[in-house]
């Protein structure tokens, strides 16, 4: 499925959007809906639960828009944003999926301790790395914010910053390197 092309009129929809314009945001939701679904739909092969995860991926368009300024990368944009909210909520479902058996109440609240555990260390781990962020210089923590928190990708932040996409891959290689040595010393 190609990405919706980008009209100048939808520019000016999703710019209204952004600037707090419900109405706009209503008619990027029905614009954008069934493009929406049709990507879950891949990864659930349930309608009806796709469009429930629908709701949750406009959430998050709806949190993120301010942040959105490759207006004519939208649809490319929007489609990220789906496929990375599909597989959170596979892992979701996989992770409390409820087991069968005379053990299955003491397994399923063993596997919640444990998801609950697992919960925060995750957070623990994801506020540790962004202060990890910190200690990089801006340029370097620009390009980091955008690929981790934004959700952008390389070609999305190259375009943003008009920096090559092998500069990005090479600055993000090496603060994986140098987050990964410093959390292995600590």
């Amino acid at each position: 499925m190609k990405n919706p092309r980008i009209t100048p009129e939808e520019v000016e929809i999703i710019k209204s959007a952004q600037a707090g314009n419900i109405s706009a945001f209503n008619k990027l939701f029905h614009r954008y809906k069934g493009f929406v679904d049709t990507i879950l739909y891949y990864y659930l092969k349930d309608m009806d639960e796709a469009k429930d995860i629908t709701n949750i991926v406009f959430l998050k368009v709806y949190e993120k828009l301010s942040q959105f300024t490759d207006y004519d990368s939208f649809g490319g944009w929007l489609r990220i944003l789906t496929n990375r909210t599909a597989i959170d909520y596979l892992r979701s479902v996989k992770n409390h999926a409820k087991p069968v058996g005379e053990e299955s109440e003491r397994l399923s609240l063993a596997s919640s301790i444990s998801s609950d555990e697992d919960d925060l260390v995750n957070r623990l781990a994801y506020e540790r790395i962004l202060e990890e962020f910190e200690k990089f210089p801006a340029h370097m923590k620009q390009i980091l914010e955008l690929f981790y928190v934004n959700n952008m990708t390389v070609v999305q932040i190259s375009e943003a910053l008009r920096i090559p996409t092998g500069t990005i891959k090479s600055i993000l290689s090496r603060t994986r390197k140098q987050i990964k040595k410093s959390f292995n010393q600590n």
